[in-house]
């Protein structure tokens, strides 16, 4: 609101006698003259301040439990696409959940089809995110994790929208001709939402006709003429826990997939669809889960990639442990998302 002042002036000034009366009257009216103008400096700056525009940086609408919850899931669909898929299957077991704690923050549960428990922390007004994970029987307490992000990057977003990548930039040097077998080379990947340096070593089996880059730095390359296995430094070479293994076999990819999945459901539940890898093109994709007929899940589980290859296929399995899931198993993805066949 303007402030409107009013001055009045002195309109009677006294007259003294002598020189010295005179000159005290032009000292009045020059202290007069100053303090006026003082006055409407004052007065102009506060009209030039309540002119502008109130700040509203802090009027962003509060994020609902309908927006967290969407947006969590856009957030997870990006950093994993097998999981909306999954969501809608009743094969699995994965579901999301939201709600509101005491501390008026938002929590969203993911319950992944691991049996993890991944919780998201909400606030509101900021939309700053934190994390959290259970996994019971093995972590049964919530611990926070080095996960954290803003949701307001993934509302009113379509899965795979916002930014995430999927593996492009690791398939886009996938089946490089001008790379040489050991060749090696630096790129980026989506881990946990976030990006991650890695680094590269390009591999080439003629025999297997096949060409894939893997994590030297977390990978030991065992390469045959008829298999290429990539095993965790972390492992008994032996008896490894995490690897992925490439074989080849002269039945179709029907035939396969029918004998593979006759097995893996003897121990797990599984849920089988097809997938389009970025280089290698259509598959099938077996992915297993809990354990068969409802018991406990298993404490290692497998993701099976059966591609039709020359007169047979190629058969793929990824192999890793419940609480590494999240990381060499996506870490396998990206893998499979580099495959080319030549």
């Amino acid at each position: 609101m303007k402030k409107r002042i009013i001055l009045i002036g002195c309109s009677v000034l006294l007259v003294l006698a002598g020189c010295g009366a005179e000159s005290k009257k032009e000292s009045a009216e020059q202290k007069e003259a100053a303090s006026a103008a003082e006055i409407m400096q004052a007065v102009t700056e506060e009209e030039t301040v309540s002119s502008e525009p109130a700040d509203d940086s802090s009027s962003e609408a509060e994020i609902t439990q309908e927006q967290a919850l969407e947006a969590i899931k856009n957030y997870c669909y990006e950093s994993n696409p097998e999981l909306e898929s999954m969501a809608d299957s009743e094969d699995v077991t994965v579901y999301f959940d939201v709600s509101t704690n005491e501390a008026n923050e938002i929590v969203v549960l993911y319950r992944s089809y691991t049996g993890a428990q991944i919780r998201y922390y909400i606030d509101p007004v900021s939309g700053e995110v934190y994390v959290t994970e259970l996994v019971p029987g093995i972590i049964d307490e919530e611990q926070k994790t080095d996960e954290t992000f803003n949701i307001r990057d993934y509302l009113n977003k379509t899965a795979g929208s916002a930014g995430v990548s999927t593996g492009a930039s690791a398939a886009e040097t996938a089946g490089d001709t001008s790379r040489k077998d050991g060749e090696r080379f630096e790129d980026v990947i989506m881990l946990e939402g976030m990006e991650e340096p890695v680094n590269y070593e390009h591999a080439v089996n003629n025999d297997l006709g096949i060409e894939i880059d893997f994590e030297y730095d977390s990978l030991a390359r065992k390469s045959d003429s008829d298999k290429e296995r990539f095993i965790s430094i972390y492992d008994d070479t032996d008896k490894p826990d995490n690897y992925l293994e490439v074989t080849y076999r002269p039945e179709n990819s029907d035939a396969v997939t029918a004998s593979v999945s006759d097995e893996l459901s003897k121990e797990y539940e599984i849920i089988t669809d097809q997938c389009q890898l970025d280089k290698a093109g259509s598959c099938t994709e077996i992915v297993t889960s809990g354990g068969a007929n409802g018991a406990a899940a298993p404490e290692k589980l497998q993701t099976v990639y059966i591609i039709p290859a020359k007169d047979g296929s190629l058969v793929a399995v990824a192999h890793y442990t419940i609480e590494s899931a999240e990381g060499f198993g996506h870490r396998f993805d990206y893998m499979m998302n580099t495959l080319l066949i030549i």
